[in-house]
């Protein structure tokens, strides 16, 4: 996959796609390009401000201040001239079971060379989806099944021959064996494929029929360190539908942990993970059994997805879907005495482009043929549960979404020359946005961070896994004022001091909305450009979607 390093002109489009391109330039019309520059950084700034003030409570699920964020959402959507559609209100109530977990002691492990004992958070994290007060552990066999990785198109079947599963839990590395590969023809090279996410290890291992998984954490695999495994207790579920996690156990042990096991068992780690990787690799036992007792307090209530919507002037059930999810995380570790998470650029940021995008939208004098939707989900923190609700109890026909466009953590730092693809190469929607970016002075670029699975890790991905293209994609890679190597700087400060903490709050003398302003058009531009077509976007024949849904 080459890396664009200059603006993506429309000469370098492939042909097949050239007509798309230029089908959604032309379509930005006047009336359209009035509508798009009725954006403004001010109402950006509103909306995040509003979403991200302490009143919110750094809006969790179920708190008095998440509800403030989502009568404060609704409102927007009904002041801009959006439609209701969950039965003429804004809100699309998803039923959540929360499972609060204590592990009442260590984790033991008996090896031949000792018994190991693992402490709770430390050392592991223990949690389960099954609707239980209280889960036991005793002795089960463990055994090392490699990625945990069931994948017939590369021949790789990392299960093949475990007898009696269902008295075993499986140790599996986390990621997939494309990690540190140049290889793109093997499980994407060094590219994540969602068979390196963690929730398709889980789902994997259920439908194995083992008794548990415990995913072996490393930073660079994982994407996150070891302080994002352990800091919640509480795991979140789609009540009534199942989520699909169902062993009795599911967890993750530490990297060290995870060397001391394997060399009670006379292996090397770093050895197994070479011999993990091939097509040939087959299941082993340890000379090993593992313990571990989990107490389970559930809670159910509901939570609300907000959506709203502009009909289509062409009276169809096709839509386009914008999407930004409104919840965070509450509280945390106080920074400076303050422990509110106040979510600014995750996702405050997201949803003010939501909004002021809708509003661009219903500015229209005449309204696009398809319908286009705004949804702000809940839950998506906890596993976008509130967009997994909607895909199978959708407002809207899924198999009539004509694509689904998604803004997730966006700091406020000013102009951008990129838009960097997220889930670069899935779709025909690269090339065309490659083609709208190149009228702002933009070119496209996949993310050079692709081996951490973000793809896989927002509210797209239960569109995606439904067949609907997605687009993923935000400015950040190359400042307009500052340049590639300051933008490098400044993600690796905000991943390390900002995301997921209480510093990721609003600083009106150094906050720059004309970065966000600049999605705010391109996006409109792709999503109008969409909204009057008749085609549909097509996945490309290497996106492990492709075939999912033929339309």
């Amino acid at each position: 996959m080459t890396l664009l390093t200059k603006p993506y002109h429309m000469k370098t489009i492939p042909a097949v796609m050239l007509a798309a391109v230029l089908a959604a330039s032309c379509a930005v019309n006047r009336d359209a390009e009035t509508a798009r520059n009725t954006a403004t950084a001010e109402n950006l700034r509103r909306y995040t401000e509003a979403l991200s003030h302490d009143s919110c409570q750094g809006r969790k699920p179920f708190s008095e201040g998440a509800a403030r964020a989502v009568e404060y959402i609704a409102g927007q959507m009904k002041e801009i001239g959006l439609e209701p559609c969950a039965d003429g209100s804004y809100l699309q109530q998803v039923g959540i079971r929360s499972a609060t977990v204590r592990c009442t002691g260590p984790m033991v492990i008996n090896t031949p060379k000792g018994r190991m004992s693992l402490e709770w958070l430390e050392d592991y994290v223990a949690f389960s989806a099954r609707d239980e007060a209280k889960i036991d552990i005793r002795d089960a066999e463990l055994v090392f099944a490699g990625y945990g990785i069931v994948a017939p198109e590369y021949g790789k079947n990392d299960y093949r021959g475990i007898e009696n599963p269902e008295n075993k839990v499986a140790v599996v590395m986390v990621n997939d064996p494309g990690l540190g590969s140049e290889d793109t023809e093997y499980f994407n090279g060094d590219n994540m494929t969602y068979y390196g996410r963690w929730m398709y290890k889980l789902e994997e291992a259920a439908r194995q029929g083992l008794k548990g998984v415990l995913i072996i954490h490393e930073d660079r695999g994982a994407g996150y360190g070891w302080s994002v495994v352990r800091a919640s207790d509480t795991k979140m579920y789609v009540d009534s539908d199942g989520d699909g996690y169902q062993c009795p156990l599911n967890g993750w042990i530490s990297l060290g942990a995870a060397r001391k096991l394997l060399a009670d068992n006379g292996y090397d780690l770093d050895g197994l993970i070479g011999q993990s990787k091939s097509p040939d690799f087959r299941p082993f036992r340890l000379n090993s059994t593992v313990s571990v007792s989990m107490e389970l307090t559930s809670d159910r209530q509901q939570n609300p997805n907000v959506i709203g919507y502009i009909p289509g002037s062409g009276n169809t059930d096709e839509s386009v879907v914008y999407i930004a999810h409104w919840d965070h995380l509450g509280y945390g570790a106080p920074v400076d005495g303050d422990s509110i998470i106040n979510g600014a650029t995750d996702n405050a940021t997201g949803v003010a482009w939501l909004l002021e995008t809708a509003r661009c939208f219903s500015s229209l004098k005449e309204k696009p043929r398809r319908n286009i939707v705004f949804i702000s989900p809940t839950c998506e923190e906890s596993g976008f549960l509130g967009t997994k609700y909607y895909v199978t109890h959708p407002l809207f026909p899924i198999g009539k979404t004509v694509a689904v466009i998604n803004l997730d953590v966006f700091p406020l730092w000013g102009e951008n020359n990129d838009v960097t693809i997220t889930g670069y190469g899935h779709s025909d929607l690269d090339e065309t946005v490659a083609g709208l970016a190149a009228q702002y002075g933009r070119y496209v670029m996949p993310d050079p961070d692709a081996y951490n699975g973000m793809f896989y890790r927002s509210d797209h991905f239960p569109f995606v896994q439904k067949g609907i293209p997605a687009m993923f994609a935000k400015g950040w890679n190359d400042s307009r004022a500052h340049g590639k190597e300051w933008s490098k700087e400044q993600i690796a400060r905000y991943w390390a001091e900002t995301y997921h903490k209480p510093t990721d709050q609003v600083n009106p003398e150094t906050d720059d909305y004309s970065g966000l302003l600049q999605e705010v058009h391109l996006f409109f531009d792709l999503g109008y450009g969409l909204a009057n077509g008749t085609d549909y976007p097509k996945w490309k024949p290497e996106s492990e979607f492709a075939g999912i849904l033929e339309r």
